[in-house]
């Protein structure tokens, strides 16, 4: 919300306290006002709507094994029964002359309800919740219970059922019991206040709202005088409040097609937590769905029909929540095919399944770099049309990437006509020096079955080289790369630019690590820059 927003939301909930002490502090303007039907109706409507949220509460509270929605929901139990007890004091209306339980059976029932709201707000952990849902139908009657109990004894006539409460003088123990009850809504409000700042639910702001005009409501009792407009206004705050939740719910439900979730909003976070990871699952299982589609041929705008409904079943999806769920699964695949075609896929999956891969820095690890480029290219493109040299460039491309990612490795970067890949990064390959070796000989096969009816093209030079290297992502917040840095990647560079067209050569560590299932030729040893020693390489001919 905005700081607009939140004044304006404050000064809506000040009005009813500012007009409760004009009326208090000017008596003349607490107008006298008795109206039994009007009375009458006014409480039924409150203890109704209160009824019908209780109800449908506890429902939502079942379907979702959540305290926090069984206590909520006996806030609203609590107060519809004992404002029920309220209207039926209304005198002349059903009983002639009025019964004190019944009259101070509002406070009693606010208070009732503060203290359930005051419980909801507690976030119960895992054990908590398990033994509360246990007894949810001790909970459950609760409400029930209280308002039989009340009920005869108001009936009695015993202290202190004997008396009534006056008229134009504020009853002390009204006002306690104002303050005890409003004390609880506070400390709820507070706590849901703090929730609504972290989920922004309509549902989770109107439960707010109603706490704060409950609080209100209390205070009007204990201090407004019956008949008077300051003994009006507590009825109108409790209708007020009710209503603002069921308008609420009644939106929502409108644009949800289904109860079922209402009220997720106000849940504890543990509910709130399993609620998005059935989301996760079943959006995950909405792509895998679609991505086998796709792959039988059947057209992305079909509905998924039987898939469908299944899926609705097993995760409580509304049809609203479907329909989301499903246009998010197909943007998901088309953002994922999107993002692995401008990475390796092996980077773009760990990125996926854990973005923090994703952060600037890296790890030393052993890997295996392979580096080639087309020899020639430059003379070539010099004097060839710019729309051949890309089409024998993607040509070439379209038929080593797939060598390349075959084998396992990640390629980290085109530059124009050389392409760099990298094994054992960023997933484990204890081969991985034999994986460059036979990406590097099928590389020059797919090339030179390319090229045998193209003889102008060029050919690659390839070479491979193992050793430690800095792995990771290197750039700025802005833009960055998954590569390989070091000696080892310098070295591959330089192997791959003593290379013949056509062949591939391999350092000294590639070549123990092939050991006897490498065909080599010895290569003249080449100097390496920041090396002292020349570096010994091979011609690789091929590996069993």
């Amino acid at each position: 919300m905005s700081k607009l927003s939140v004044l304006t939301w404050a000064a809506a909930i000040s009005l009813p306290v500012a007009g409760l002490w004009l009326l208090l502090s000017h008596p003349k303007l607490d107008a006298h006002y008795e109206h039994h039907p009007q009375h009458f109706w006014l409480v039924l409507a409150a203890a109704t709507l209160a009824m019908m949220l209780g109800v449908v509460l506890f429902r939502a509270a079942r379907s979702r094994h959540d305290v926090r929605l069984i206590l909520v929901s006996l806030m609203f139990q609590f107060a519809a029964g004992f404002l029920g007890l309220h209207a039926i004091a209304t005198p002349g209306v059903i009983i002639k002359m009025p019964n004190a339980g019944f009259v101070y059976a509002v406070p009693i029932g606010l208070t009732l309800g503060g203290f359930a709201a005051l419980a909801s707000a507690i976030e119960y952990g895992p054990v908590a919740t398990a033994r509360l849902n246990r007894r949810m139908w001790l909970l459950s009657a609760l409400p029930a219970l209280a308002l039989v109990v009340w009920g005869l004894f108001s009936l009695t006539g015993l202290p202190p059922f004997d008396g009534m409460p006056s008229a134009t003088e504020t009853s002390r123990p009204l006002v306690i019991l104002a303050y005890v009850g409003s004390l609880s809504y506070l400390g709820a409000a507070v706590v849901y206040a703090r929730q609504f700042y972290r989920r922004r639910g309509l549902l989770l702001l109107s439960v707010l709202t109603a706490f704060v005009l409950l609080i209100e409501a209390l205070l009007a009792v204990g201090y407004g005088r019956s008949w008077q407009a300051s003994w009006w206004e507590w009825h109108v705050l409790m209708v007020a409040a009710f209503l603002l939740i069921a308008m609420s719910a009644h939106a929502q439900f409108r644009r949800e097609g289904s109860a079922l979730g209402l009220f997720d909003s106000v849940t504890l976070n543990q509910t709130m937590e399993a609620l998005e990871r059935d989301y996760t699952r079943a959006l995950t299982e909405m792509v895998a769905v679609l991505g086998q589609r796709a792959a039988a041929g059947v057209p992305v705008d079909q509905p998924l029909g039987s898939v469908g409904v299944e899926l609705s079943k097993r995760f409580s999806l509304t049809e609203r929540q479907f329909a989301v769920l499903e246009q998010n699964a197909r943007l998901y695949r088309q953002l994922d095919q999107l993002f692995r075609s401008y990475m390796s896929p092996q980077v773009a999956t760990a990125l996926l399944a854990n973005p923090a891969e994703a952060d600037l820095g890296g790890r030393i690890a052993e890997v295996s770099v392979l580096m080639a480029d087309l020899a020639g290219f430059t003379p070539f493109s010099e004097r060839t049309d710019p729309a051949l040299v890309v089409q024998m460039l993607n040509t070439y491309y379209g038929a080593i990437v797939p060598v390349i990612l075959g084998e396992g490795g990640v390629v980290v970067q085109f530059v124009g006509d050389a392409v760099m890949a990298v094994f054992n990064a960023p997933a484990p390959q204890p081969d991985h020096a034999l994986r460059a070796a036979r990406a590097g000989l099928m590389l020059q096969q797919s090339v030179a079955r390319i090229a045998a009816g193209r003889p102008d093209w060029p050919r690659f030079r390839v070479g491979v080289n193992t050793g430690p290297a800095l792995v990771g992502n290197i750039g700025a917040a802005q833009m960055r790369n998954y590569t390989a840095i070091g000696d080892t990647t310098n070295t591959a560079a330089r192997l791959q630019g003593v290379a013949q067209p056509g062949d591939v050569v391999i350092g000294p560590l590639t070549q123990a690590q092939l050991g006897s299932r490498a065909l080599v030729e010895p290569l003249h040893a080449i100097t390496v820059k920041g090396r002292r020693e020349p570096v010994t390489c091979f011609v690789l001919r091929g590996v069993r």
